[in-house]
Formats: structure tokens, C-alpha cells, sequence
């Protein structure tokens, strides 16, 4: 695990290109090519953030953001150090380790800047803004993310993990320029805030797109290009599992009928559930492997990772019926409820990667522990787990993965399903119990509103596939708990810590809560989800709105000195793109033309870029620019089985159609007068005009295929 790249989560943005020069210059420029706060403490032991407390004992007076506070105490113009992380950051242990703990190091900061941390989860707009700054300055970002700044906060210098002498030569060579060369200094910084600003500013087209399957094939061909056809995913070193981007393969695969798509990516989804990012203990997900073989994991584990791929492996199983994929949706679950569930319903955040004992210790395994726990049957759990004694993860630790020749197993060593089930069960409990004298993980227990709604979706997902109430259970569960704890005066607020719900809220926490509610109007047919999905988009349209192009910002006002605008996807879907699907959605249900022309608006105004090679990073709005190219069905259930009618439907995969139930008379448009006393009919409709309604399901279906 030990290497320079390992930290480095990189991302590149075709926006920030244009700025390499600003690379050079400040290169050159740098290494020669409330109530009172004391300033004077670190002031983090105030705090509820876990990755905040993390640094409370640093020996570096650390302060927590706040817009004000370099306004209001930085009397000496002090630069301002500005460092960025998150609770289960590995690497970010580290720094703080090496770095922050040395007395040297924290006199230094002292004496010549004003420093300040930030939780990356519970600040995402600072994050933003920084992360941005420090990828037009160094072609890449990951975390811990430090950035130095002027007084004023506008970023001078960004970058990654430093070690104790790397950071001090950093300091000390930008504060030579700032005492002998501030105007220099504040001219980069100029250019700098104006390239920020650049990349949140976006044309407006206002141009009538008309929407083509051939802008969407030519993409999926160039895409195609950089997939790892031998272990699945994309040509990557290191490998995440972004699932935005395979549920849209999965929509366009079956809108296309694309056998060889089909085959790469059932065989990815495969490859990964029994790869190394894998817990096959306790279940969930790791954050990303740190080699193209899904080998080796970094082992935090994300709520937002876990949610979003419970509801892919879900749509998964819909349309393939792999038993794999079933098992996967059901691991997931049973560990989010286990390790991260609170009493009430709501989600923790992450899991930390490192115990007491180091990074992963918790989930790996010595050679003494594997063969004591294999007795007589070693070389069987060696290949069953893809374990070589001789090649260990690290010093002499091994990791867990499953092999994919489960079958040819069993032959070779001449054992039925049922035998080897009962081997496997007793080596399972034997590696739990020794897990059980382990320090379990810190976990953060941070709820964030937008990664716990992304769950509700995942587990109505998961309903959907497999017919499980206690998916729709917890989903309502969950969605109750955002509710009762996460709502002031009708808005909603970004975190819940310590039984107090803090932050506003941003663009990504409204999205995801509308399409929650919709998904659960879906599943549900009660309509207070669905007026709860439109009150929020009303708050979003006030709120959020921008003045010269049809997207909304990322928080209610701007970020030091730039509006943020995000349209492409990260490891969670573009709020922009989910906000362009509710409100088309919405228009479609309420008739709310409004909505509809706003949604059309938004989507032509990101066309552009599936014509560049750069559509894979735009999926959620590719999924919605499917659902308009190929033509979509609306399907209206009604009657008093309508819920059962629906749950058995929602059964197959059906990506390009819209599903609206009711069990009694209904005034909304395409439920009107379609009511009939102790009769539950399904209604197929393309354009609100439906065909002759069926009481089969077996019919419906034909209906929908061919209409």
C-alpha cells in the first residue's frame, strides 16, 4: 500500500486545460522555476465533524471555515492556510500524522498564517472552489487537498499530501514571495479567480435541439474504446466503480438490443462483486482499488458508493436474473444496516479505512491465521479466496476475493454446492471471530441529506427488483427521518450530528430529495411524496436559479468570489442533471409546461458535449437523453390492486418507461377517469393517447414492447 500515487484520487477537467500556463507561472513563482475566537488555540475541539476532532489535538491553532473568519481576525494580512479533508481519507491520517503533529511544522503555521480546516462532507462548496484552483494549477486534486491563500481567500498555491520537509519548503518559499513580491502574488491570484469563474460560467443554447440515437452511438462507440474488456470497467491504474455510468450502459444496452454491450457489462458487474473491492465478510463496498484488477482496495467505505450501487446491482438483477447480482444487493443491505444505521433511520456517513493498527488492518489476514482457519482443505480456500502465500497484499497480510470458476472448483476437488457451502460457513465464522478482537473502524456519524436519499432511491431500487418489503420499509423509514430531523421552516439542511441538523442545504441535497420522493410516489402511489417533490422544486427555482443560463447553482449564494455550476458527473451523478429528470418528470405528472421547457432547456444546453468524446462523464443526463431519443411509455396502473399490479411490472427492467398507480379516482392527468370499481387495469400510453387497458400483465407487457 505504500506508494506515491496511492493518495491520489485525480480528476481532470476539460474546462481547466486552458490554465496550464498558470502552472508555469506559479511554479516559477513559488520554487524559483459570531462570538470572539481565539486565534491562538486550535479551536476543533469545539467541533462535532470526526474529521475535524481528528485535528483538535495538532499542536497547529486550527480553525474551522468560516466565511468571516479571515475578515474579522486576520488584523496582520496573514495568508491563510486552508486544509480539506474527510473523516476516512487515509492519506489524510497520514499528513496529519507526519505533518501536523510536528511541533516545527505547527510554530511555523503559527507564526505566519491563519489556518484552517475543512470538512470536505459537511463543505463541499469550499471544496469545490479550492479543488478547482488547485486542478488549474497542477492538472490534478485528491485529498487531504492544501491550498494556500491571501488574506482575501482567492488560492495562491494547491496540492495533495505533503510530507513535514515538503510542506515547510512550500510555506516558507510562498511566504518569502509574499513579503518581498505580494504584487506578483496577487496578480496570479487574479488570474487564478477569473478562471474559476470561467469554468462556472455556461452558454446558454438557444437553439431547439432535436435529440438523434446517432449522438448517443457515436458516444458509446468512443466510449467503448477505453473499456477493460479482460477485468472490466475502464482502462484505468486505479479503479472506481461509478455507477452512474454502467446504469446508463445498462439503459442503453437495453434500448438497443447491443448483445456485445450486454456481455461486457454483465461480465463487469461480476468481476467487481467478487473482486477485491469487495468486503466478503460483512458486505459494502470500498471506495476504489488502487490497480486495474480490483485487486487491492482502499478500504473506506462510503455511504454514497454503497447506496448508489445497491440501486445498480438492483436494475442489474432486473434485467439479467444473475444470482450474483441478487446476493450483491442483498450483501449491501444487510451490511448498511448493520454498521451504519442509526436508530432512527438515518445513515452514517463513511467508515474509516485505518484502525489503531493501520490502513485495512481490520479487514485482512496473516498466513498463520489463513491456515489454521483451512485446516485440512488450504489449497481449496487459497484458490477459493485468489490467496497466494507467497505473494502477500502487505508485509504478510492477504486480502479476500472470490474466484469467478466456482464450478470448476468443485470438480477439482470433488465437493457438491452443499458440501462446499458448509466449508465455506465454517471459515466464515472463524474469520469473523478474528475479527471480533479487532478495533472496528472509526465510523463517521455524520448523516448528510443528500447521500441518505440516494439511499432511499438505491433501497426502492432494490424493492423494485427483488419484491422485498423490507426495502420499502426502510426506504420510507429513512425518508421519514430526512423529515422529521433535516426540514426547518420547509427547507431543507445539509447534516444531522448530535441530534442537530446544521448547514443549509445545497443543489445535491434538493435533487436527490425530489427524486426520492418521486421514486417513492412511484412505488407508493401516495401523493404527498409527490407534492413533496414539487414543493422542493419550487424552493430549488427560487432559490438556486441562475440569471444567463438555464442551470442552478450549487448553494444559495456565491462562494467567496464565484457562483458554483457543476453539470458532469464525479462518483455521485451532476445535481444538475438529476434536477434536468425531476423536473421533466414532474411536468410530465403535474402538467407543469413550466417544468418541462426549463428540463428541455437544461439538456439542450449540454448536447455539445456528446458530439466531443466526452459523454461518459455527462450519464445521468445521457440517461434522460435516452429516455427522449428512443421514445418513452407511460404507464398508468389503477385500481385496487394497483400496488401489486406494480410491484410484479416493476419487476423487469424497463428503463424508458414512466409508471403512475392509484387505487381510487384521481384528478392528475393521466389518472383521471381511468378509475373502475373493483377492477385494477393497466393503461400503456405513448404521448398521453394509451392503448385498449389490460388486466394482464403478460399484455401490458406486449404492449409496451411493441407500441
Amino acid at each position: 500500500m505504500n506508494g506515491t500515487n496511492y493518495y491520489r484520487h485525480s480528476f481532470k477537467s476539460n474546462k481547466l486545460y486552458n490554465y496550464h500556463p498558470l502552472i508555469i507561472l506559479v511554479l516559477c513563482l513559488l520554487f524559483s522555476c459570531s462570538s470572539d475566537i481565539n486565534m491562538s488555540q486550535n479551536n476543533l475541539k469545539l467541533e462535532s465533524s470526526a474529521y475535524l476532532l481528528q485535528h483538535a489535538k495538532n499542536p497547529i491553532h486550527w480553525q474551522r471555515w468560516n466565511e468571516n473568519l479571515y475578515k474579522k481576525y486576520n488584523n496582520q494580512e496573514k495568508l491563510l492556510l486552508v486544509s480539506i479533508g474527510y473523516s476516512s481519507c487515509h492519506w489524510c491520517h497520514v499528513m496529519e500524522k507526519e505533518t501536523f503533529e510536528d511541533r516545527e511544522v505547527a510554530n511555523y503555521m503559527n507564526n505566519n498564517f491563519i489556518s484552517i480546516k475543512v470538512d470536505r462532507e459537511e463543505n463541499p462548496e469550499i471544496d469545490n472552489i479550492y479543488m478547482t484552483a488547485t486542478q488549474m494549477m497542477t492538472g490534478s486534486g485528491g485529498w487531504p487537498l492544501n491550498v494556500v491563500c491571501l488574506p482575501d481567500g482567492r488560492p495562491v498555491y494547491g496540492g495533495t499530501y505533503h510530507t513535514k520537509e515538503q510542506w515547510l519548503e512550500v510555506m516558507g518559499k510562498i511566504q518569502n514571495v509574499y513579503k518581498n513580491d505580494k504584487k506578483e502574488l496577487y496578480l496570479f491570484a487574479e488570474k487564478i479567480e477569473k478562471g474559476i469563474q470561467e469554468v462556472n460560467r455556461f452558454e446558454f443554447s438557444k437553439k431547439n435541439e432535436s435529440y438523434k440515437a446517432e449522438m448517443l452511438e457515436k458516444e458509446m462507440i468512443l466510449w467503448s474504446r477505453q473499456w477493460d474488456t479482460v477485468n472490466g470497467g475502464e482502462l484505468q491504474n486505479q479503479k472506481f466503480i461509478t455507477p452512474v455510468k454502467f446504469n446508463y450502459i445498462l439503459q442503453y444496452q437495453k434500448l438497443n438490443q447491443d448483445n456485445k454491450i450486454s456481455i461486457y457489462l454483465e461480465k463487469t458487474l461480476e468481476k467487481i462483486a467478487l473482486s477485491g473491492i469487495v468486503d466478503h465478510l460483512e458486505g459494502g463496498f470500498y471506495r476504489y482499488t488502487v490497480d486495474p484488477e480490483w485487486r487491492i482496495p482502499h478500504f473506506e467505505k462510503m455511504l454514497y458508493d454503497n447506496a448508489q450501487l445497491l440501486s445498480l446491482y438492483a436494475n442489474a438483477y432486473k434485467e439479467f436474473k444473475n444470482p450474483l447480482f441478487e446476493s450483491t444487493v442483498y450483501s449491501i443491505f444487510n451490511f448498511l444496516i448493520k454498521r451504519m444505521e442509526n436508530s432512527k433511520g438515518g445513515f452514517y456517513s463513511a467508515i474509516d479505512a485505518d484502525n489503531e493498527d493501520g490502513e485495512g488492518r481490520y479487514y485482512i489476514f496473516n498466513s498463520e491465521e489463513i491456515k489454521t482457519i483451512a485446516g485440512d482443505n488450504l489449497n481449496l480456500l487459497l484458490e477459493y479466496y485468489q490467496i497466494n502465500l507467497k505473494k502477500a497484499f502487505e508485509d504478510d497480510f492477504h486480502h479476500l476475493r472470490k474466484t469467478d470458476n466456482l464450478n470448476e472448483l468443485l470438480i477439482k476437488y470433488d465437493l457438491t454446492k452443499g458440501e462446499f457451502k458448509k466449508i465455506r460457513s465454517k471459515w466464515e465464522n472463524q474469520f469473523k471471530a478474528l475479527k471480533k478482537n479487532r478495533d472496528f473502524p472509526l465510523t463517521d456519524n455524520k448523516i448528510i441529506t443528500s447521500w441518505n436519499l440516494q439511499m432511499v432511491s438505491g433501497l426502492l431500487s432494490a424493492y423494485e427488483a427483488l419484491g422485498d418489503e423490507s426495502f420499502l420499509n426502510q426506504a420510507k423509514k429513512t425518508f421519514n427521518f430526512i423529515e422529521h430531523n433535516l426540514i426547518s421552516n420547509n427547507l431543507l439542511m445539509h447534516t444531522f450530528q448530535e441530534n442537530l441538523a446544521k448547514i443549509k442545504a445545497n443543489l445535491e441535497d434538493y435533487a436527490f430529495a425530489i427524486k426520492a420522493a418521486l421514486d417513492l410516489y412511484k412505488n407508493t402511489g401516495n401523493t404527498d411524496y409527490l407534492y413533496r417533490a414539487e414543493n422542493f422544486t419550487e424552493t430549488v427555482i427560487e432559490n438556486f436559479k441562475t440569471i444567463n443560463n438555464p442551470f442552478f447553482t450549487f448553494t444559495e449564494k456565491p462562494v467567496l468570489f464565484s457562483d458554483i455550476i457543476t453539470v458532469d458527473d464525479n462518483v455521485i451523478p451532476s445535481a444538475n442533471a438529476i434536477m434536468a429528470e425531476n423536473l421533466w418528470l414532474l411536468g410530465l405528472i403535474l402538467e407543469n409546461k413550466d417544468y418541462s421547457k426549463k428540463s428541455k432547456n437544461m439538456l439542450d444546453s449540454v448536447t455539445s458535449y456528446f458530439s466531443k468524446g466526452r459523454g461518459s462523464n455527462y450519464s445521468q443526463w445521457a440517461q434522460l437523453l435516452a429516455k427522449l431519443t428512443y421514445s418513452f411509455k407511460e404507464v398508468v396502473i389503477v385500481g385496487p390492486n394497483a400496488k401489486e399490479v406494480n410491484k410484479e411490472l416493476q419487476n423487469y427492467y424497463l428503463p424508458n418507461v414512466i409508471f403512475q398507480i392509484s387505487e381510487k379516482e384521481s384528478e392528475l392527468s393521466l389518472l383521471k377517469d381511468r378509475y373502475y370499481k373493483n377492477e385494477t387495469l393497466i393503461y400503456v400510453c405513448e404521448n398521453k393517447v394509451c392503448l385498449r387497458p389490460s388486466k394482464s400483465i403478460r399484455e401490458a407487457l406486449k404492449q409496451i414492447k411493441n407500441h
